[in-house]
């Protein structure tokens, strides 16, 4: 295929893009925040034109946190500063000279250059929210889980310098669709750093949460937790034990007879907890199911998962723990039936007895003959 030649023959006015923006930025970027900085290099042009963050959002049909998050994603990449007053309301965009530096590097910008107390995504760490994610079990059933720590504005700041910790901010907040709070940001930093999770897994785990329609960062750190309990760290693991989760739920609707119909939301948070946290084969899943049908007639989660919860407590594993539990539990039953019997027994014989012990009156009836007739005198 020949070339094509690029050519113009008009002295229209033109804005200057830095070649080092299309070949390092641009392809790595969203769609939408390269739309924003090429109009932030346009406005700089034209000093004249009036800016807003309100008139971003209705040139290019936006919200304002959608410009936002690309303001603040282009300061990341350390390709522009925001500038705060004392209200930590944006007062100016100072675009930076590094782009047009030889072998620019892609960064967090400095502390200084944020407003005070932000780092990362624009969030502040200097006063963080008391609520915090539920506190990590440090035993049980699997692998222990490491104790949370709550990272401090340095060690953030160490964490954004981290290409990767930067990748996987940008990506959640994209999923989520809002900029991270600190407790977000905590929890992620936790499955990296403590949990050992590799980016592809914290990336799966989020996808596939949001594919669910579950946008709770607790609802993801349950499933982390989960996770690395089971001594899952990587995307093949974690693949593996999705696809053990679809057979656990094929499972549960045979047990249950459902084929008309997917399971809700709160059915398939059941099938998770027994099969992911409480790590029951789909076979004592199912028979849980089968007894809950037996016993109630109907379909019942509840009384599924007290069943499931009984076993775990008698640490059942496998079937033949079942096995051996019902028979111990018949065996108890009949002697308790036979107890129950025998005590009957008893009792009725000492019905008895009392009456064949009862002391019979004896009367003397010519005696009595004697008296009436003594009496009639």
């Amino acid at each position: 295929m020949a070339d094509i030649l690029l050519k113009r023959d008009s002295t229209l006015a033109a804005t200057y893009v830095p070649n080092t923006f299309i070949d390092e930025y641009m392809t790595h970027a969203d769609g939408e925040f390269v739309k924003i900085y090429l109009y932030l290099l346009r406005c700089m042009n034209h000093p004249d034109t009036t800016f807003s963050i309100s008139d971003i959002a209705d040139k290019f049909d936006h919200t304002e946190k959608d410009v936002t998050r690309a303001l603040k994603y282009w300061e990341k990449m350390h390709l522009l500063r925001l500038e705060f007053n004392s209200q930590e309301e944006l007062t100016g965009i100072c675009l930076s000279d590094s782009i047009n530096q030889p072998n620019a590097v892609a960064s967090i910008p400095d502390e200084q250059h944020h407003a005070p107390g932000t780092v990362l995504s624009g969030q502040s760490y200097e006063n963080p929210p008391v609520s915090q994610p539920d506190p990590a079990p440090s035993d049980g059933a699997g692998h222990p889980l490491p104790d949370r720590m709550e990272y401090s504005l340095n060690q953030l700041a160490q964490f954004g310098e981290d290409e990767i910790v930067q990748e996987i901010l940008f990506v959640t907040e994209r999923y989520l669709g809002h900029p991270l709070t600190n407790v977000e940001v905590q929890t992620i930093l936790y499955w990296l750093d403590k949990l050992h999770f590799s980016q592809d897994l914290v990336e799966y785990l989020i996808e596939q949460s949001v594919a669910k329609n579950r946008m709770s960062i607790r609802y993801m750190d349950k499933i982390a937790l989960a996770w690395a309990k089971a001594g899952i760290r990587t995307l093949s693991d974690a693949k593996q034990a999705s696809e053990q989760h679809g057979t656990a739920v094929r499972a549960v609707r045979k047990a249950f007879g459902i084929s008309n119909r997917t399971l809700t939301g709160p059915e398939l948070d059941y099938v998770e907890k027994w099969s992911k946290e409480m790590n029951f084969s789909d076979e004592i899943i199912a028979l849980a199911c089968e007894k809950t049908i037996l016993k109630i007639h109907q379909i019942s989660y509840e009384y599924a998962d007290s069943i499931l919860k009984s076993w775990q407590s008698q640490n059942v594993r496998t079937l033949n723990d079942i096995k051996l539990l019902d028979a111990q539990y018949q065996e108890a039953k009949a002697k308790k039936i036979t107890a129950g019997k025998t005590a009957a027994r008893t009792a009725k014989g000492t019905i008895a007895n009392g009456f064949a012990n009862f002391s019979q009156r004896t009367y003397n009836y010519e005696e009595l003959e004697r008296e009436l007739l003594a009496h009639r005198r």
